[in-house]
């Protein structure tokens, strides 16, 4: 199965499904101008998706410590120990008891997801399908449902131009400026060990709109005042595209706000 074309013709969500109802295997590689980024896709399955020259792997042991998982100097350390024995990230960390294997699941899963979905954000690049059969690769990636992948990801695209207008820049800070309405479900904090701190924010508006969804509410919780919008993307447990589509949301409802540091 030969396919190969230009996002801005043929988009990759239409390469994709292509891949995807025909069954294949095979390596998907994307190119623009900044960068190349390669698919293991076997049989309806993504195994993983990664930056050449920018491997997840390099990059995990940083989002963990953004993230709060590790500190500084314990991100410091296991970096040193991989200059000197070139084990990966991954098995340092657990060997250290810096990570369990859960977490290093679902970080590097995130990881794999941001960069495919990056991939539908370009306005101009090539892709080409190899077909063959596929290795699974040794990472800590779960394989990704690429039907899934695709109905999320056009949902996405959808409000990608609004998502840019609301958050032009990863380096403003976070504040709430609205509550939510009261839920019966579980909190952030029960869920996931929360990161908020113990102060309230204002009542809502009278009369203002209270459609949120329980990915909003999560988010919601996440954005301590003064907060990043980079640490708010590490911390999520979403992946960085629904993270930015949830507080894309409470921006234009008025629960939150973004400001320059």
């Amino acid at each position: 199965m030969a396919l190969r074309g230009h996002t801005e013709d043929y988009g990759l969500a239409d390469a994709l499904q292509l891949i995807q109802k025909a069954g294949k295997s095979g390596m998907l590689r994307c190119e623009n101008e900044a960068d190349d980024v390669r698919l293991l896709i076997d049989s309806g399955w993504i195994l993983s998706a990664e930056m050449a020259g920018r491997p997840n792997d390099a990059e995990l042991g940083s989002r963990l410590q953004r993230a709060g998982v590790i500190t500084e100097g314990e991100l410091g350390v296991a970096l040193a120990r991989r200059v000197r024995t070139s084990e990966p990230i991954t098995e340092i960390l657990l060997a250290m008891g810096l990570a369990t294997v859960e977490t290093l699941k679902q970080f590097a899963t995130m990881m794999a997801t941001d960069t495919l979905f990056e991939v539908f954000t370009w306005e101009r690049g090539t892709y080409e399908f190899q077909e063959g059969a596929i290795q699974a690769p040794r990472t800590f990636v779960q394989a990704i449902s690429l039907d899934e992948m695709l109905m999320q990801g056009i949902v996405i695209m959808d409000e990608w131009p609004r998502i840019k207008m609301r958050i032009p820049t990863e380096r403003q800070v976070v504040d709430r400026r609205w509550a939510l309405p009261p839920e019966t479900e579980p909190s952030l904090e029960a869920l996931f060990g929360g990161f908020g701190d113990d102060a309230l924010p204002p009542p809502p508006p009278k009369g203002g709109r209270i459609e949120v969804g329980d990915h909003e509410r999560i988010i919601h919780e996440l954005a301590i005042p003064g907060l990043d919008v980079q640490v708010l993307l590490d911390r999520s447990p979403f992946h960085r595209l629904e993270t930015k589509r949830c507080l894309s949301v409470l921006i234009g409802e008025h629960y939150v706000r973004l400001r320059d540091p």
